[in-house]
């Protein structure tokens, strides 16, 4: 124990003391790090206000976590109908427990669960959030919060992947048109940026809806997202395609399987297999971009701090609001980026993907 010891604080001094100037630097950083955390320590906690029905109760020097604790609510729901909340918590338990067959080993084709995602996911929203037989009605302008966050990323993500996977074969494809449209594609959302397309799928596209026609704001938001997504994620699964040895390919050709069937079974669990961290990164990128959507008029876990800070009993709180959303979204892309890891690890560990015999 005492030599690691000796050995860290070898290492400290080569580090950061192996010169008067890189010693001085060093104290320097130490020095503000240590009076920056006394003072966030003190206001965050020694100095902080727990209770209180509004902002009087405000401790100089302290935060008000009041403000968050009266209006935990709206974070988390937005300004869903009080009455009704229940519908979201049964939505996104439902959700969560759609992932079950992904445990079960009797299922060996896991993309068939992926599949009834796409089908069951916006038939669960649709009928319990927005309001289907027997249940009353709630228009999307009154979803907020993490709960219209968590809504965005999911159905986001769930239907950029597949989009992505044929983007990417589509880049490869040896058929001259499949290869431009493809590429075009491509190139074109990802020189967009994200703001513009919500920008267009929010105000553009219904000037070009037929009279009488009109689709909701949320499933504009939901496309236009889901296109820019799938650019960047078809290019992360091209460099896994190209990471595949070319043997792969081969094999699979001398068993006979024609394009489909040799994807499905030999290239792309290895594609996945090697693009696990990188599909996790734009995964958690993708998630804190679905903050822009304040800019359109949705309160999502971010965009609804203002509205809240602007209550005449709260006025003043946005520091305490912005704290604790960004609270909130560091705690699920820390728990995605471990998630990545975990499943990465395991990835790893098992036998190179390929056909069983």
């Amino acid at each position: 124990m005492n030599k690691k010891l000796l050995e860290q604080l070898k290492k400290i001094r080569q580090d950061y003391f192996n010169s008067p100037g890189n010693a001085i630097l060093s104290l320097l950083m130490l020095f503000l790090l240590v009076k920056v955390g006394i003072w966030f320590i003190s206001w965050a906690f020694i100095n902080a206000v727990w209770t209180g029905e509004n902002n009087e109760a405000a401790r100089p020097g302290g935060a008000t976590w009041a403000f968050i604790i009266k209006k935990i609510r709206f974070f988390l729901f937005g300004f869903y109908p009080k009455e009704h909340i229940w519908r979201i918590i049964v939505t996104v338990a439902l959700m969560g427990a759609s992932f079950v067959p992904y445990f079960m080993k009797r299922i060996h084709h896991k993309v068939l669960v992926f599949i009834a995602h796409m089908i069951i996911w916006p038939l669960i929203i649709g009928f319990f959030l927005a309001g289907g037989i027997g249940l009353e009605q709630v228009s999307t302008n009154n979803w907020g919060g993490l709960s219209l966050t968590f809504i965005l990323s999911a159905l986001g993500l769930l239907y950029s992947f597949p989009i992505g996977i044929l983007l990417a074969l589509g880049r490869r494809s040896e058929q001259p048109v499949i290869r431009i449209l493809s590429t075009v594609y491509i190139e074109c959302f990802r020189g967009i940026p994200l703001i513009t397309i919500l920008f267009m799928s929010s105000v553009v596209v219904p000037f070009f809806l037929p009279s009488g026609v009109a689709i909701d704001k949320i499933i504009r938001v939901v496309i236009g997202m889901t296109f820019f997504q799938s650019a960047y994620l078809a290019e992360v699964i091209r460099g896994g395609l190209q990471a595949v040895p070319k043997g792969q390919y081969e094999a699979a050709d001398s068993l006979g399987f024609k394009f489909g069937l040799q994807q499905y079974l030999v290239i792309m669990p290895q594609v996945l297999k090697i693009t696990i961290a990188n599909i996790g990164g734009i995964s958690i990128s993708f998630i804190k971009d679905t903050t822009l959507v304040l800019i359109i008029g949705m309160f999502d876990l971010l965009g609804i701090v203002k509205p809240l800070a602007s209550d005449s009993n709260w006025l003043g709180m946005e520091p305490e609001g912005l704290i604790f959303a960004g609270l909130v979204y560091w705690g699920i892309c820390f728990a995605i980026s471990r998630l990545t890891y975990k499943i990465e690890v395991k990835a790893n560990t098992l036998p190179a993907a390929g056909v069983k015999a």
